[in-house]
């Protein structure tokens, strides 16, 4: 079961990079997402498996932590080029996405908070491994993203929806947060 998991955490990274390193020669150049890819087996080639299910919900918990924080940058990136393209609807688009943000930034600081305690009571590394390793996480998501050209949203119709949409998405993400990251509940440790 435990080589189970150390697969499987392992593949979910290589999974969620693979269109990326794939098309990179790992033997000529060295990239975040091959740094990433080393240091995962590394962290997690001794793990039982209780260490395996922590190093798995840590890693999960960071890259949901991490995933919403590219959306509400590419919200940011929506809302400015609508509200450059749309003068008229500047004030009010930027008004529901300040309020977007004021719901979403507790539950997002709620988050960190419970992930830093998650760090510091796992048991298959020091603290500051696991952050190093979060760093390398954090290296590969900015280097794939740095392949993704951002189109902006010029036309009204699209900024309408946009600000729309804001309002399903406030309470589906803040939920989803709440509930992918068990917020509501205590950590468990498991010895």
């Amino acid at each position: 079961m435990m080589n189970f998991l150390r697969v499987l955490t392992l593949g979910l990274v290589i999974l969620t990079f693979s269109s990326y390193s794939f098309a990179e020669d790992s033997a000529v150049a060295e990239t975040p997402l091959t740094k990433l890819e080393k240091a995962t087996v590394e962290i997690t080639k001794d793990l039982d498996e209780n260490q395996a299910k922590q190093f798995a919900t840590i890693s999960n918990s960071f890259g949901i932590i991490r995933t919403v924080e590219d959306v509400q940058q590419s919200i940011t990136r929506a809302v400015a080029s609508c509200s450059k393209a749309n003068p008229d609807i500047k004030e009010p688009l930027s008004n529901r996405f300040e309020v977007w943000k004021e719901a979403v930034r507790p539950v997002m600081g709620k988050a960190r908070s419970k992930m830093d305690k998650m760090i510091a009571m796992q048991g298959f590394a020091e603290a500051s491994a696991v952050r190093d390793y979060l760093k390398k996480y954090e290296a590969a998501v900015i280097y794939r993203n740095q392949k993704i050209k951002p189109v902006p949203i010029e036309k009204l119709e699209d900024c309408q929806k946009l600000q729309t949409n804001m309002d399903s998405t406030q309470t589906n993400l803040v939920n989803l947060i709440t509930e992918t990251l068990s917020l509501n509940s205590d950590l468990k440790v498991k010895e």
